[in-house]
């Protein structure tokens, strides 16, 4: 688990409401990537209304004789501000997708609803009547055909060290269905063995801890590679389960950028939540409840599972076949 960031306390009341916002976050999600995009979005909007000698409080961009109207053109402004600097990249001006909008307005909203709360900041949240775009559910969500990646994952050479990690690492992910973080960053703390089966606590999004009990297949091959590179099992909790076999460093944990990497050279994609994708659509061929599927994906509720699930059947047409035949399109 990520060490908890020390909370910073000095400065004026707008420094104070950030990082009393920002711990909030990470508390919440135990995740400094999380924290770390949350600062980098609000400080990006902070600079630029300080480019133009504002800052986050309308009230602190008034003098203290302003009158209701004067605050609530204020309030527009920034809001105007927010989706100025929401909808175009800092690097080039150019305009951005519409997700990514969506979630920096949102990220910059979810500040101002915790310093209007906490009473650091005293007027209406600047950002609460900004429309949105409206995004499709799980868009980008494809899962990829499981015979195709069984015949990938028959490629990989495991009688080498670095087969033996892939092979492990990516039968984790195609088995459990979890997040990229939530399998690159595990210890040795977080494995029970019990004989040829594993058990793997997981620390997931929204600060949840989810436990997966592997199947013995999938537990013999973690066994191998573990076993393969540390010579025995009697590690160190924080012992990394993923290294870099490169010789500069050896003893390194794996990156995020690493796994992706791993995961295109041996399955053809580089976007590892294509297996949270995969797992969950598999699930649901092989006739799992939606409710098993929730459970195991950590949604909060049925109606998101449902939409999840949706969107990864967008592709199919169960007429297809008859379609083609129609028009004279058969083999």
């Amino acid at each position: 688990m990520d060490t908890l960031p020390s909370l910073r306390i000095e400065g004026n009341h707008i420094d104070v409401a950030i990082s009393v916002w920002l711990d909030a976050k990470y508390r919440r999600s135990n995740s400094t990537r999380t924290r770390d995009l949350y600062e980098r979005v609000l400080n990006g909007f902070r600079r630029q209304l300080q480019s133009i000698g504002l800052d986050l409080d309308p009230h602190g961009n008034l003098p203290s004789s302003a009158s209701e109207q004067e605050l609530d053109s204020m309030i527009a402004f920034i809001a105007l501000a927010a989706q100025g600097y929401a909808s175009h990249s800092e690097h080039d001006g150019q305009q951005i997708a519409p997700g990514t909008y969506a979630n920096r307005l949102a990220i910059i909203s979810s500040f101002y609803d915790l310093a209007i709360k906490r009473k650091f900041i005293r007027c209406a949240n600047p950002i609460s009547d900004v429309e949105r775009p409206k995004l499709q559910a799980f868009k980008n969500a494809v899962p990829v055909d499981p015979d195709i990646i069984a015949e990938r994952m028959r490629k990989i050479d495991r009688s080498k060290p670095e087969g033996k990690r892939d092979y492990a690492m990516l039968s984790l992910y195609l088995q459990t269905g979890r997040r990229l973080n939530e399998v690159v960053s595990l210890r040795w703390e977080q494995v029970e063995v019990q004989g040829d089966i594993i058990t793997i606590t997981f620390h997931c999004k929204g600060g949840k801890v989810m436990r997966d009990k592997l199947p013995v297949s999938v537990s013999k091959s973690l066994l191998d590679w573990l076993l393969s590179h540390y010579g025995n099992l009697d590690l160190a909790p924080e012992t990394p389960l993923w290294v870099s076999l490169k010789r500069q460093s050896k003893s390194g944990a794996l990156t995020m950028r690493s796994v992706s990497n791993i995961c295109e050279k041996r399955l053809g994609f580089s976007k590892v939540h294509t297996t949270r994708h995969t797992w969950a659509r598999t699930m649901e061929d092989k006739g799992a409840k939606v409710s098993d599927i929730q459970s195991r994906l950590g949604h909060e509720s049925l109606a998101t599972t449902g939409k999840y699930l949706a969107a990864l059947r967008q592709s199919d047409n169960a007429y297809a076949l008859d379609v083609a035949r129609a028009f004279g399109l058969e083999e």
